[in-house]
């Protein structure tokens, strides 16, 4: 086979994936968010409360480079800040339901898309496609 005709048919699986992910946030109404917030929310998530200092270390960024997607993320309701009962200096951020929700967003994002292949193939073409993606053996997702 061709390698374009197997470019071709990714084309066509990966356009189905972004249409599926395109849904997704519209349903939460919520425009794509970069790769780098998202990261970041997922650290958030992993972590359940973090400081603005944490999080700049753990990213390598300077602390007003974080402060500046903190308020944004404050701006759009995703995370809040809590201050320290011990140490007013200090404050924790954690995520709001729709904070989690984005952060998990990539679960219901690969449901959709699941939907619709189930929606295209049969049984036996879907057991085959799951053998084929198993092959790729990328298990840290």
């Amino acid at each position: 086979m061709k390698k374009e005709k197997i470019r071709l048919s990714l084309n066509k699986f990966l356009r189905m994936y972004f249409l599926s992910c395109k849904e997704v946030y519209e349903e939460i109404n919520f425009g794509q968010i970069t790769n780098t917030q998202f990261k970041y929310l997922k650290e958030i998530h992993l972590k359940k409360e973090v400081t603005l200092t944490q999080l700049a270390n753990t990213f390598n960024v300077s602390k007003p480079t974080m402060n500046e997607f903190i308020h944004k993320f404050l701006d759009s309701g995703i995370v809040i800040k809590r201050k320290c009962v011990s140490d007013k200096r200090v404050s924790y951020i954690s995520l709001t339901k729709f904070g989690e929700t984005l952060a998990t967003s990539n679960v219901f994002e690969s449901k959709r898309a699941v939907e619709k292949i189930v929606k295209y193939l049969n049984k036996k073409e879907i057991e085959e496609l799951v053998s084929l993606f198993d092959k790729f053996g990328v298990d840290e997702l």
